[in-house]
């Protein structure tokens, strides 16, 4: 299995996972896309707790641990959300790996930009940094082109 496809199945199995606990936007957080992750979290709690003040007069009546209490219109209402933010966790995964899928880790594509040997990430090739994880990128040889002490003009 290459990384592409790996990076598609944890992300969707760690967005299933967050799922099933009540966290959504951990898929996104795998992927690193925090702004989304929290914007998916923010939203399901949003919608829970506005759903649950309209439908339930006293929620202070209700039972934290009791499931079956939760109106099947809030219940359904936040496995929709959580379902479509594990597809969209799931579908970015996907679309980054297919994004950097034909681009070489030492050659630069016809646009100008290589993946990021760290990240897989497509960036500048005529940078010597990662522009999304500022890792330090290598020429074809494999070593390093982040200029050291000895290669400054004394």
């Amino acid at each position: 299995m290459d990384s592409a496809r790996r990076r598609v199945l944890v992300t969707a199995l760690l967005a299933l996972a967050g799922a099933m606990i009540g966290v959504p936007g951990v898929g996104h957080a795998y992927l690193r896309r925090w702004k989304r992750s929290l914007l998916w979290l923010t939203v399901t709690l949003g919608a829970g707790i506005l759903l649950l003040s309209y439908y339930v007069p006293d929620p202070s009546t209700l039972d934290p641990f009791d499931f079956d209490a939760i109106p099947m219109e809030v219940r359904l209402t936040i496995f929709v959300i959580t379902a479509v933010s594990v597809f969209d966790a799931t579908l970015l995964a996907y679309l980054d790996g297919r994004s950097t899928a034909g681009i070489g880790d030492d050659e630069p594509s016809e646009d100008g930009t290589r993946s990021c040997p760290h990240c897989g990430k497509p960036t500048d090739a005529d940078l010597d940094f990662c522009t999304w994880c500022t890792e330090p990128l290598t020429n074809t040889d494999g070593v390093d082109d982040t200029p050291t002490e000895t290669d400054q003009p004394k």
